[in-house]
């Protein structure tokens, strides 16, 4: 009788072990699931974020383009359009590199192509951009959305009229960059 009380004895604790170890284990293996779904959401969360900076940048670009300092009027037929004429007084004027909050502020012109080079007023309108907030920082980071320009063309008939141009803005700050 002794030694089969012994024997249920470790057989029993033999049981407690497996039961263990299975427990252990099956705790691991909700854990690597768990770290799985983890990384998961927090890589969706990421680029959800970069989404959100985009498409915050992309506002930015609208509703400056709206605004009475960049908004061309003269037309009628174009209420998004940029005016370069207004754009290009606007870079002369210091006051506004900090009116908005911006760290960079370009627009350059696409089509049709013009010699590489910044605009001011003895070359305009044979240049193709126009840098209103300059950043020291080479390396920066711009988001960028095309935009119709509109100038006054002289050589447009007698009296002159609107030249419509395809444009890129360039914009940089700290709150969209990194996106």
């Amino acid at each position: 009788m002794q030694n089969s009380y012994v024997n249920y004895s470790k057989l029993g604790q033999l049981k407690i072990q497996q039961m263990a170890f299975m427990l252990v284990a099956v705790f691991i293996l909700f854990s690597m699931v768990g770290l799985v779904y983890v990384s998961i959401t927090s890589s969706q969360i990421d680029s959800e974020t970069k989404a959100l900076r985009n498409q915050e940048a992309v506002e930015s670009v609208k509703k400056l383009s709206g605004t009475a300092e960049f908004a061309f009027k003269s037309g009628g037929d174009c209420s998004s359009c940029i005016d370069l004429d207004k754009t290009l007084m606007l870079k002369e004027r210091s006051q506004y590199k900090n009116f908005w909050n911006f760290d960079y502020l370009m627009i350059e012109k696409v089509y049709p192509n013009e010699t590489e080079r910044e605009c001011t007023k003895t070359n305009y309108p044979e240049c193709n951009k126009i840098t209103i907030i300059d950043s020291n920082d080479k390396k920066i980071v711009t988001k960028t959305t095309f935009v119709t320009l509109a100038r006054w063309d002289p050589n447009l008939g007698a009296s002159g009229d609107f030249r419509y141009e395809l444009g890129r803005i360039h914009i940089s700050a700290k709150n969209i960059e990194n996106g």
